[in-house]
């Protein structure tokens, strides 16, 4: 049996949401009633009402202003894709509170904030620079 890996994530406005996503490139999926999905790399991500996200989780959505949730990171192909995304992210309405830079002498990368807080990390990873142990 293949096992897919879905990512679930509350947000406030699914219109809002759904054209923040879009303007940064990533494809969307077929919405449904109190979501809007998108394939970021090889997984989908639903972005679902908070209310709906609650009855899923039988939980309240975490207060992400006063801690972190998680990171979500994506693979960049190269620096310039993390160029453009951190300037498209900012142009959105996302708060870029990592802008672009080297990490480690082996990644680059930047991290920002959604419309609805969640973090985000886009990094691409030189594997001809990592150390070797």
């Amino acid at each position: 049996m293949t096992q897919e890996l879905w990512i679930n994530l509350p947000v406030n406005n699914l219109s809002q949401t759904k054209a923040f996503f879009t303007s940064l490139g990533f494809e969307s999926l077929r919405d449904a009633p109190e979501m809007v999905g998108f394939k970021i790399g090889n997984v989908p991500v639903m972005m679902v009402t908070s209310a709906q996200f609650e009855k899923y989780a039988l939980n309240k959505v975490s207060d992400i202003n006063n801690g972190s949730e998680m990171l979500l990171s994506v693979g960049a192909p190269d620096r310039e894709y993390v160029d453009a995304m951190a300037i498209k992210v900012s142009k959105a309405g996302g708060k870029v509170f990592s802008s672009p830079a080297e990490i480690q002498g082996w990644m680059y990368g930047c991290a920002f904030t959604d419309l609805d807080g969640h973090r985000w990390n886009i990094l691409h990873m030189d594997f001809n620079k990592m150390p070797k142990n």
